[in-house]
């Protein structure tokens, strides 16, 4: 057993992501005792945050108890090196809630601590490389300030979404305009091809697809008369079943040749990842604009990764929505400036941003425009599928000002297909 095992092993320890063992045995060979954090960072947070006497006191008792054990000490600073490095070698979503189940009074902080001890490294790593400050001094205190708040609030000092607020805390996501950015791998078996500026993405592993276009068993749907797609490359030839930009998957396979195709995006590449905050601006130009900017951003301060484009999963790129508001507004809009894809999502995003996690139509009282048409769909069985997307770094200068991927009537007729609903066998849902 290692080390790293042993000491996991011993605290009941979990959420953490495979393969540690190695690097802590690297980061053991250099380690030499010191605090986890500043604990003048609680009271400052404390202060700032108006969490109060209890929560400060609770916070400090809870530290206090890492650093008098030296076994849980030499593991969380470890775990804090790691969580920060973590997002600098694009490993997304694999540290989740740490709560030690032995040998720890104040289990429930622990996760919180670990995050908060990451703030200050995190932001000397950016100040050594010499980036203003105005573009991370406020990131790690966003989820900071709520987590202080819910502790004062509730008593609960548990994390709600850890890998979300880790990149809030490890300074890796860049608030640049309208949107969020974070670089991440692509995770999809999708390969993607230019030719001058025509663009075609593949599947390049076996799928079952329904008629819809969608991925066969999402949402328990399961198509009697589903086809099964698959991925070649020979002799020089592709062959495969192409996806639509509009977000589904053609009925009729597509050959192209090498010689005359460069491939342009595949899993394992980087593309930026676009997050989209509440409020005004959701629009082509701020896609444009934005995306641009932190192109030039990272090409500055982050010169060694590749950025191949920019990319996200989201229900609002659900084509489903396109059809419910008839191809008008900014939802529509900006799908017609995106190459989607579908993938094996359910509609529970779309319960929980568009209806507040209610999860039956009887319990929803639609008010704008959008909910009563969803709720209209769903009383005739309509199901939703949130997709994935991706621009290409060479086509951000195009955005709204020409068709990227397909013209707008390739979208809208997607659109029309899906206003009747896919009737489909019912079973587990994806």
């Amino acid at each position: 057993m290692t080390e790293f095992a042993r000491l996991t092993a011993q605290f009941e320890l979990s959420g953490f992501p495979e393969g540690l063992d190695s690097l802590y045995d690297q980061y053991a060979v250099g380690y030499q005792p010191h605090a986890l954090m500043r604990r003048e960072l609680i009271g400052e947070m404390c202060a700032r945050f108006e969490a109060g006497a209890q929560a400060e006191q609770r916070l400090l008792a809870a530290l206090d108890e890492i650093g008098a054990n030296p076994e849980l000490l030499k593991l969380s600073s470890f775990l804090v090196h790691d969580m920060c490095a973590a997002r600098h070698r694009l490993d997304l979503d694999d540290y989740h809630v740490m709560e030690p189940k032995k040998g720890v009074e104040h289990a429930e902080l622990y996760s919180c601590l670990l995050l908060f001890a990451c703030i200050e490294p995190s932001m000397r790593r950016l100040e050594k490389l010499g980036m203003p400050p105005e573009y991370y001094e406020k990131t790690p205190f966003s989820p900071a300030k709520r987590q202080l708040e819910k502790l004062r609030s509730t008593g609960d000092g548990r994390v709600s979404d850890f890998p979300w607020d880790m990149n809030f805390y490890t300074c890796s996501l860049f608030p640049l305009g309208r949107f969020n950015f974070i670089p991440f791998r692509v995770d999809d078996p999708i390969r993607v091809f230019r030719k001058g500026k025509e663009t075609v993405a593949f599947f390049t592993e076996p799928h079952r697809i329904r008629r819809d276009g969608m991925i066969d068993g999402v949402n328990g749907q399961k198509d009697p008369e589903a086809f099964d797609i698959r991925y070649e490359e020979k002799d020089g030839i592709v062959t495969g079943w192409p996806i639509c930009p509009a977000g589904t998957v053609e009925p009729q396979p597509r050959s192209i040749a090498l010689a005359e195709w460069e491939m342009v995006l595949q899993k394992g590449d980087i593309l930026m990842g676009f997050h989209i905050p509440g409020g005004p601006g959701y629009d082509p130009q701020h896609l444009r604009d934005d995306c641009l900017m932190c192109y030039e951003f990272f090409k500055k301060w982050f010169p060694e990764i590749e950025i191949k484009g920019f990319g996200s999963e989201s229900w609002l790129y659900d084509p489903h929505l396109a059809m419910l508001l008839e191809g008008r507004g900014n939802i529509a809009k900006m799908q017609c400036q995106m190459y989607i894809y579908p993938i094996e999502s359910g509609d529970g995003q779309v319960w929980r941003e568009l209806f507040h996690g209610r999860r039956s139509p009887d319990e929803v009282e639609p008010k704008s425009r959008l909910q009563k048409a969803a709720a209209e769909y769903m009383e005739q069985g309509g199901r939703f599928t949130p997709c994935s997307m991706f621009v290409l770094a060479q086509d951000l200068p195009r955005v709204e000002r020409e068709p990227l991927y397909a013209e707008e009537s390739v979208y809208r007729s997607v659109w029309e297909r899906m206003r009747q609903p896919l009737s489909a066998q019912e079973g587990n849902e994806t």
